[in-house]
């Protein structure tokens, strides 16, 4: 399998891989992008040649996909935990008969590895990467987020969100009330800050350092994605016809919050959403298969590409900046690198 360089647009590599991409993410030395399918295959692509080639990670779909030095750590629908490691091995890390495994993620140095079961966080720690349950949580999980530095692993749930820092198997957590159902959950890179999507079209944000949350309003639709910029001092958030950022740095008053909005695209909502990790950009992908570029100092965005996607489900920057990859619900997916 391979990704087709396009001819037009320089750097551009796009494929048709078969199956709906659940998640994509590149390895913290760029040195392969991953494509996590609804059939229960891993696609790895080697980003300096273009070479891919596929692994059956799971008997089901791939529902989750995180990236860590140790290889991509997946969830199913079969409800193991896997990890496809650099050379292409694929190993079960745990197993929960029953379960869909749904979240998992990993700190950037892979010293934590964590998974959602149910009610319960499941970390992988140390060498041997052992399951070790921590205690069960009042109800389901709905996000899942591991700290960049591996001092936090948060879950949300319903009315609330906990914060285990530092994941341990005896950790009880501390937890921050958030009424209703809470979903997608992220952490800024400084993890001073956490930011979750509810089911009732808003985002709850924390200020871990003064425990203390506000929400933010307005969306048309449910919010699917979230991401932090680099410095954690603005939110980007799907939900919209449009790129939507909120300041949520310590010197704006939450009550005057006011979003950065820019980048209107008529034709479908914003549902995958990846901001620069060196530069003042951010990648969204939109309905209809269309991925922009978007400038905040500039407020404007440009199209880079579209994909024969309904939806755009996933992107991902590398860690430097230099590659984005990303796909969606058709089967269609990409790799970018922005050197050319």
């Amino acid at each position: 399998m391979n990704f087709s360089p396009d001819e037009a647009v320089p750097g551009l590599r796009t494929a048709a891989i078969g199956a709906y991409v659940s998640g994509c993410a590149v390895s913290p030395d760029g040195d392969t992008a991953a494509y996590a399918l609804g059939d229960g295959r891993l696609v790895r692509l080697d980003t300096a040649s273009g070479e891919a080639a596929s692994v059956d990670a799971h008997d089901g779909g791939v529902l989750s996909l995180a990236a860590a030095p140790q290889g991509f750590v997946t969830g199913g629908d079969d409800g193991r935990v896997a990890l496809t490691r650099p050379d292409g091995r694929t190993t079960e890390l745990a197993r929960f008969p029953g379960q869909w495994i749904e979240h998992v993620g990993a700190s950037r140095d892979g010293s934590v590895l964590a998974a959602a079961r149910g009610k319960a966080v499941v970390l992988f720690r140390g060498e041997d990467l052992a399951p070790q349950l921590l205690p069960e949580l009042p109800a389901v999980i709905g996000g899942l987020a591991v700290r960049r530095d591996g001092r936090a692993v948060a879950a949300s749930h319903y009315d609330g969100v906990t914060v285990y820092a530092p994941p341990r198997p005896d950790a009880r957590g501390n937890t921050f009330d958030g009424p209703g159902a809470n979903l997608t959950l992220v952490f800024s890179d400084d993890g001073a800050k956490m930011a979750c999507a509810t089911q009732d079209k808003s985002v709850r944000v924390y200020d871990l350092a003064q425990s203390a949350g506000y929400l933010l309003e307005g969306y048309p639709a449910k919010v699917r994605c979230l991401c932090f910029s680099p410095d954690g001092n603005m939110l980007w958030t799907g939900g919209e016809q449009a790129f939507v950022g909120w300041p949520v740095d310590a010197a704006t008053d939450p009550a005057r919050r006011e979003a950065v909005v820019f980048g209107a695209f008529e034709h479908g909502l914003l549902g995958a959403v990846a901001a620069h990790p060196v530069l003042p950009l951010v990648a969204g992908g939109f309905d209809g298969g269309v991925i922009f570029l978007g400038s905040p100092e500039r407020r404007g965005a440009a199209p880079l590409l579209v994909l024969e996607n309904r939806r755009v489900t996933s992107l991902a920057w590398s860690t430097d900046g230099r590659r984005l990859v990303g796909g969606g619900d058709g089967g269609a997916a990409f790799f970018m690198d922005m050197a050319g």
